[in-house]
């Protein structure tokens, strides 16, 4: 989503070009990824390069431009920053001697400070990574803890005339700072990276996610875990297999892309569209990666925690409410002041409801209704919990995969789907460890249901 404002913004220069740069959403990791890699690039090629750097928030990209001084060929590092005193800029002095450093100010306005940026010139190689951090796909829970990380939208060039316009606007922004000549504000039109260079850039993403896939073969045909037991994920044997097959997919178009781009024909737009679809594979690897960090942490000992549903859930649906209204999807809860309380580490709760909702709101349309409600079911002494959809539903042959992981269902956009499919798994397991039961019933083009049963706790108890 293009956030429309007034003020100066080099992420909207990229959109307001003839032949506007392609934007792509991804996570901060994905970001922090691609930057290390042309990095990486930099030093092994030990080219002679100036650099312009504009850190996000977090200085995350900070160590590997120190890793760049310290082991690359850099002439000048030119550090912007909205920022009235820079906080990285004097480790970035420390680091090598060999470096010039030049401090920039830009103008302070809300819309730069969202944005960060690295732009590399070199005699033979020139590029552009260029993020501005979505405000509106922040979401928050009532305590202040961050939901999901920010999303980004990230431009990327390797064409002079595309980078040298951006060059300008920094120009147009700067307030304060050393002297700089005009020639620094642009890059030869002439130039022409060597395909053989974005070749390598590529080939260091699929080195890593082939390295990866390469241990995992080997614990799966090494692993003798006799027939339908339990791993300590509590997960079942074919869980690894399956994984093996979720590295395999995007690392293969990977490589398709990488062979492609190799090609002298190859220019301009088709260049940009392989480089996303390097880009969206990689967006994958990382929500897949995520997925594996949350299961692993199931077996990290957490203390239980007696719930009330009516303090809690209310919380957790108002913070889903502007993503909702965004969607334009009604959202609502019904929640019994009288119910029992249910016995659950509050963390794990929360994740619970928070992956329900999320995937409740990814399939339901606009004009659609997402709900919460919960029940005690006194026959039973178990308090029943449901997640209501009116989505676009689960195809009955498919009902029994979607808790045994990579399941993923087509979204009601065009969108492409780089979720690991492992939201789901973790509901499923956390659910079980607290000594509860999750089913699913679902019609196609009519919604669907999720049924948590959770032991109620006397209140005498409590």
């Amino acid at each position: 989503m293009n956030i429309a404002t007034s003020e100066p913004s080099l992420y909207q220069l990229s959109q307001d070009m003839d032949d506007p740069l392609t934007p792509q959403s991804v996570g901060a990791e994905t970001l922090k990824s691609y930057i290390s890699s042309i990095i990486e690039l930099l030093i092994k090629e030990q080219l002679q390069v100036t650099i312009w750097v504009k850190f996000p928030q977090t200085k995350s990209w900070l160590p590997q431009i120190q890793r760049l001084q310290r082991e690359g060929n850099v002439e000048r590092i030119i550090i912007c920053s909205s920022e009235i005193s820079y906080s990285g800029l004097s480790l970035l002095k420390e680091t090598s001697a060999k470096t010039s450093i030049i401090s920039v100010g830009l103008n302070q306005n809300s819309t730069l400070q969202r944005e960060s940026f690295l732009i590399v010139s070199a005699a033979n190689f020139c590029s552009l990574v260029l993020a501005q951090w979505q405000k509106s796909k922040i979401q928050i829970n009532s305590s202040g803890k961050r939901l999901q990380q920010p999303y980004l939208e990230m431009v990327s060039s390797f064409l002079p005339q595309k980078i040298t316009p951006i060059l300008k606007g920094i120009k147009q922004t700067i307030i304060s700072g050393a002297n700089l000549i005009e020639e620094d504000f642009s890059i030869d039109p002439d130039l022409e990276v060597k395909s053989g260079l974005l070749s390598k850039l590529i080939l260091q993403q699929v080195s890593q996610n082939e390295t990866l896939q390469s241990a995992l073969n080997s614990i799966s045909k090494t692993s003798h875990i006799p027939e339908q037991s339990s791993t300590v994920l509590g997960l079942q044997e074919d869980f690894l297999d399956n994984l093996v097959q979720e590295l395999r997919s995007p690392i293969t178009h990977m490589k398709t892309a990488l062979s492609l781009l190799e090609s002298k024909q190859i220019k301009g737009e088709q260049r940009q569209r392989y480089l996303k679809m390097v880009s969206d594979e990689c967006e994958r690897q990382n929500s897949l990666v995520s997925g594996l960090l949350e299961l692993l942490q199931l077996d990290t000992p957490t203390e239980a925690e007696y719930l009330r549903l009516d303090d809690i859930v209310p919380g957790i649906v108002s913070t889903y409410q502007p993503l909702a209204e965004e969607k334009e999807i009604q959202l609502g809860y019904t929640i019994p002041a009288n119910l029992p309380p249910i016995s659950c580490p509050l963390p794990w709760f929360r994740q619970i409801i928070i992956n329900l909702l999320n995937n409740s709101l990814q399939f339901t349309p606009a004009e659609g209704r997402v709900f919460v409600q919960a029940a005690l079911k006194k026959e039973t002494q178990q308090v029943e919990i449901l997640v209501m959809d009116t989505g676009v539903g689960i195809p009955s042959k498919e009902i029994n995969k979607v808790f045994k992981g990579f399941y993923r269902t087509k979204p009601t956009t065009e969108e492409k789907v780089t979720r690991a499919g492992l939201g789901l798994t973790l509901v499923k397991q956390l659910i079980q460890r607290c000594g509860g039961t999750i089913s699913v019933n679902s019609k196609l083009n009519k919604g669907t249901t999720f049924k948590i049963l959770m032991p109620a706790i006397p209140l005498e108890l409590t």
